[in-house]
């Protein structure tokens, strides 16, 4: 946490100092906040706005290959969860750059690194959070700068200036969710996607994580407590004391659908809360003792009322159903972060691919291995579409096409 926080305060002094037509917040508009259609595409990292890592689509299903593997050639960080896909193209987070890969070849199409004037010419900032799309615009965050940069023509549509490294981005229909320090503060604050424009701050350390219809989930920094806020102004519905670990390093611990939010807390327990209120309705506890929560994940079918999750630190995959009774779970010895499920199947990563277990008995279906560039073999969320599964693991991103 330290150096995250001196990170911070170093670049106190250069943020908003960007001028001419790009926003210096605060500057307070914008049309009112309206949830998303329902989703039809992988546009976020984990699907859609609620966190949930699941699609209708099946992926390869029974049986699957490589297709086609690219490497980067570029570090990428644990905290960028997965890939965004809008239009055939794959949108990839590494260090400092976003690539965007043709889904078709393999080939890259363009790169995005943003260059802020307070880093000088010798250096671009780091890219601190994943691709989110809406209406053919991607938002991310540089260090202490929100964009929104149109993918057509990778200009910038606008740009929001904090005094410091943003902890968290998520966007919920036409609002972006953003935690920085501003103005002496920190603060959480709703931007107008279209626009920049703030809709409201509020003051605290908030990393916003997941959202619903009527319902914000973020958590607090320092105390990991998971909190539900009304998205169109902020306001607080309820504080749980249910609270995870690792909220600005791990986007895959909460997830919240209908009535549920489903997270993994900080002592590696399982829990799920009223979404209403945000009480406990129940605890799977851990049997893994000091558990180490960085590389957890959780994937949520509210069609089969599924919960999926992977424990790479004790090498296991489990469903557990809506009540919290565990139906499964299979025991394998070499997990990496990041699950998905979509028709049928489930695909997680592994220390040298992706593994396909059937969804309704945990069955292994294929496994697929990759060269990770001899890398940290970082995994990511597995994005399905079609019946294809698109990868990250180190610095390669693949395909696995059906056999």
């Amino acid at each position: 946490m330290a150096s995250v926080l001196t990170r911070r305060r170093l670049l106190g002094a250069a943020g908003g100092s960007l001028l001419g037509a790009f926003l210096l917040g605060p500057r307070v508009g914008g049309s009112d906040h309206v949830d998303p259609d329902p989703e039809s595409g992988w546009h976020q990292p984990r699907t859609d706005a609620r966190n949930v890592a699941r699609t209708a689509d099946p992926g390869p299903g029974s049986d699957g290959r490589i297709g086609w593997d690219h490497s980067l050639d570029a570090h990428r960080r644990f905290e960028h969860a997965g890939l965004a896909l809008v239009d055939g193209t794959l949108l990839v987070p590494t260090h400092r750059s976003l690539r965007a890969i043709d889904v078709e070849s393999g080939a890259e199409r363009w790169r995005y690194a943003y260059q802020d004037l307070s880093v000088g010419p010798f250096d671009r900032p780091q890219l601190e959070t994943e691709p989110r799309i809406r209406d053919g615009v991607v938002y991310l965050a540089f260090q202490a700068d929100v964009c929104a940069l149109e993918l057509d023509s990778q200009r910038l549509r606008w740009r929001y200036s904090l005094d410091g490294s943003v902890d968290g981005l998520h966007l919920f229909g036409n609002t972006a969710y953003v935690t920085g320090h501003l103005d002496g503060e920190d603060r959480l604050l709703a931007l107008d996607a279209n626009t920049g424009l703030e809709r409201w701050r509020k003051t605290g350390r908030v990393i916003p994580l997941a959202a619903r219809s009527g319902l914000l989930v973020g958590a607090r920094y320092e105390s990991g407590r998971l909190l539900g806020l009304e998205p169109e102004t902020g306001t607080r519905r309820w504080l749980s004391d249910a609270a995870i670990g690792a909220a600005t390093l791990n986007r895959g611990l909460v997830a919240a659908v209908d009535d549920l939010v489903v997270g993994i807390e900080s002592n590696g327990d399982l829990t799920a809360l009223e979404a209403d209120t945000g009480e406990r309705r129940w605890t799977v506890f851990d049997d893994v003792g000091d558990p180490n929560t960085y590389r957890r994940s959780v994937a949520v079918d509210p069609s089969d009322r599924a919960i999926y999750r992977s424990r790479p630190d004790a090498g296991t995959i489990s469903r557990i159903d809506f009540a919290g009774d565990e139906e499964w779970r299979t025991d394998e010895s070499a997990l990496e972060f990041g699950v998905s499920v979509g028709g049928g199947t489930v695909y997680a990563s592994t220390t040298d691919g992706l593994l396909a277990l059937e969804a309704d008995a945990g069955d292994e279906r294929f496994r697929v291995s990759v060269d990770p560039d001899g890398t940290d073999p970082l995994g990511a969320t597995p994005l399905i579409a079609d019946d294809r599964v698109y990868h990250l693991l180190g610095e390669t991103v693949y395909e696995v096409t059906p056999r």
